[in-house]
């Protein structure tokens, strides 16, 4: 059952991972996960002060409108000074981690960009009677908002640009899970999730949500075959500041009793396995059924999926695979959700013990499902679909037990219906890090 239970979660942590880091504009250095441990995780303790330079070719992540950018400066540098936990502490049969980041971003050129760079995930699991365990998590992140992630309005409208550059966004989330099984034999799980999304900027918060998830699945596992399992899950999501009608609070006329949102009903299967040393995975299959709150509001029916792969051609490459289609909520506003597309590769080329080489591709496609009538006469502009592609590089070498550093490549673009979300940026970082500790 440990097997099981920790390759779920470094699954399930690498998909979030990736879908963040695509419309990030500097994704990891550490390429590929590490392999999932046959058993219980090992114990670590890797707390390290980091320091990072950076450029950016295109720090708002716009077009070349210079009535938009005015006497901004398009590329900037930045400094981040950083802690990086990475901790883990099995104790019996249960266990506890802590991993991420605190920082700060610091800009050269466009000092109002200087925001904290926050993003924390913790949990444990711990054994219960027989066969079965409980697991608890809590994530928490607050930082500056992706360029992607966000859109823009006419300069008469905003002049000073601030909806863009100041927003923060700031994400908790809190989780709990009931498992049971042996090596061989039925496995139920239980799970729950809440989470919660905030804005910083006024303008922004009308995609202030919370969201609240359970889901059950009851597989079946032995050492040769994996684990297969029927699941199914509920999510519901609600919109603070936007109700049904297209109000926005604040902006509009608003109905705080009928909140837009949106219901998520999925069910399928999925399949985990590891084949030997060198392949571990999962795959799911699935349908979903998405109700939207807003009356003018596209629902939706059809299938979802989910890919995860590491593959281990020989001891120096690892590679992983990802591949997703699910709705979700948007943090662009007047979309009650948005179906989102996912595929990427990340790996890491160990050339000996000391040096290490990092390469990834990804692409990402989200469907808004937009109420096109919301808010009539702001002057608002409208991204209905959006395309990222991004692809990286990168190096860590490590100088001895302590002292690391590490460099790094990344170009990114992003196109979609409206021409004025279109940008490309290339981001050029180099860092150093020290562990403390013994």
């Amino acid at each position: 059952m440990k097997k099981t239970r920790w390759l779920v979660l470094l699954l399930s942590g690498a998909a979030e991972a990736a879908f963040a880091q695509t419309t990030a504009t500097r994704p990891s250095s550490f390429g590929a996960g590490p392999r999932v441990n046959a058993g219980a995780p090992a114990r670590q303790i890797n707390i390290r002060a980091s320091l990072e330079a950076s450029y950016d070719s295109n720090v708002f992540g716009f077009g070349d409108n210079r009535n938009v950018l005015d006497t901004r400066s398009k590329d900037d540098f930045s400094l981040t000074p950083s802690l990086l936990v990475d901790v883990v502490l099995p104790f019996g049969r249960n266990s506890a981690y802590l991993r991420g980041q605190l920082g700060y971003d610091f800009h050269l050129e466009n000092t109002e960009l200087n925001r904290e760079r926050i993003s924390l995930d913790g949990g444990a699991t711990v054994a219960v009677a027989g066969s079965c365990s409980t697991s608890a998590s809590m994530s928490y992140s607050r930082l500056r908002s992706n360029a992607g992630d966000i859109f823009i309005v006419d300069p008469e409208i905003d002049p000073d640009f601030r909806q863009v550059r100041d927003n923060v966004q700031e994400r908790k989330s809190i989780g709990g899970r009931v498992s049971c099984g042996g090596a061989i034999g039925l496995s139920p799980s239980l799970g729950y999730n809440h989470t919660e999304a905030r804005n910083g900027s006024s303008f922004f918060r009308s995609n202030d949500s919370n969201q609240d998830a359970v889901d059950f699945s009851l597989g079946y596992q032995r050492p040769s075959l994996g684990r297969v399992a029927l699941y199914g899950s509920y999510a519901e999501g609600e919109y603070l500041g936007r109700d049904i009608f297209g109000g926005l609070r604040g902006l509009t006329p608003f109905d705080p009793n009928n909140l837009d949102g949106v219901k998520n009903y999925s069910a399928g299967v999925r399949f985990e396995r590891n084949i030997g040393s060198r392949i571990s995975g999962a795959v799911a299959v699935g349908y979903s059924w998405v109700d939207p709150k807003a009356i003018n509001s596209r629902r939706f029916r059809g299938n979802n999926y989910s890919v995860n792969l590491n593959l281990r051609p020989t001891d120096r490459l690892s590679v992983d695979l990802l591949a997703t289609r699910s709705a979700d909520l948007s943090n662009s506003a007047f979309a009650t959700y948005s179906l989102t597309e996912v595929y990427s590769l990340n790996g890491t080329y160990r050339m000996n013990p000391r040096l290490a080489f990092n390469f990834g591709s990804s692409y990402q496609t989200r469907d808004y499902r937009t109420e096109v009538q919301v808010a009539p006469g702001l002057g608002f502009r409208f991204v209905d679909k959006d395309k990222f592609t991004r692809a990286y590089v990168g190096a860590v070498y490590e100088l001895n037990r302590r002292l690391r550093i590490n460099g790094l490549f990344s170009q990114q673009g992003r196109r979609s219906n409206d021409a004025r979300f279109n940008y490309t940026n290339s981001t050029v970082t180099v860092g150093v890090s020290y562990r403390l500790g013994r």
